[in-house]
């Protein structure tokens, strides 16, 4: 039996280093509802993973890190 390793690259697009979201603006106020602020706090965080997962995905395919934010 003959075993052959294929490297399937994924298309350009999908290797393009995701860009950070804006923050939220340092002046201004607002109260927030316990459940609101609990729900935007689980969205920012699954959004921090995928965007993590997405970095590694390039880097393992590419063999380049995408630039961190500030470079």
């Amino acid at each position: 039996m003959v075993v052959r390793t294929v490297k399937e690259t994924p298309a350009a697009e999908l290797l393009r280093c995701p860009v950070a979201p804006a923050g939220l603006p340092a002046q201004g106020e607002a109260e927030i509802p316990p459940a609101w602020r609990a729900a935007i706090i689980r969205l920012a965080k699954s959004r921090t993973e995928v965007a993590d997962q997405l970095v590694r995905l390039i880097q393992f395919h590419t063999g380049s890190a995408c630039p961190t934010h500030g470079d």
